[in-house]
């Protein structure tokens, strides 16, 4: 029994075509993590971020992600592995990064005399990220 071909010549099934098209992303967000500014975490310095923050534009670590789900409201976090992003969420991402969301999140931040809080103490990164976010501090 020969099944005959759905796709016309020069097509991918669509699973292939949605494949391809993900790992494009993939290899897109990839990219924009090896940029120098995309190499830690936005909220606390951590090397090697692993989520993105679809709220602001920036990318973070595990443990940021954790708290800024917390905060009010609740930011939308997604993994840079484990999750697709669509072309939008991508376009998102590569208008804002982390130098971006810097100029916008910590704009009269003196980082001369104060430090962002290490990522070794949740509770001062907590406090840290509702000065920023909810607060609006900086």
């Amino acid at each position: 029994l020969v099944c005959p071909n759905e796709h016309g010549p020069g097509q991918l099934p669509v699973s292939d075509a949605k494949r391809k098209q993900e790992e494009t992303h993939l290899k897109m967000l990839r990219e924009m993590t090896s940029q120098p500014p995309n190499r830690k975490c936005f909220d606390c310095d951590q090397r090697g971020p692993t989520y993105a923050n679809m709220t602001v534009g920036s990318f973070v670590c595990t443990t940021c992600s954790g708290i800024l789900r917390g905060l009010n409201p609740p930011h939308r976090v997604k993994s840079i592995s484990m999750t697709t992003f669509t072309l939008q969420e991508i376009e998102f991402l590569q208008k804002h990064t982390n130098e971006v969301c810097k100029y916008i999140w910590l704009g009269l931040y003196d980082d001369k005399t104060l430090v962002v809080p290490d990522f070794r103490q949740p509770q001062k990164v907590k406090e840290f990220l509702q000065e920023k976010y909810e607060k609006k501090r900086w």
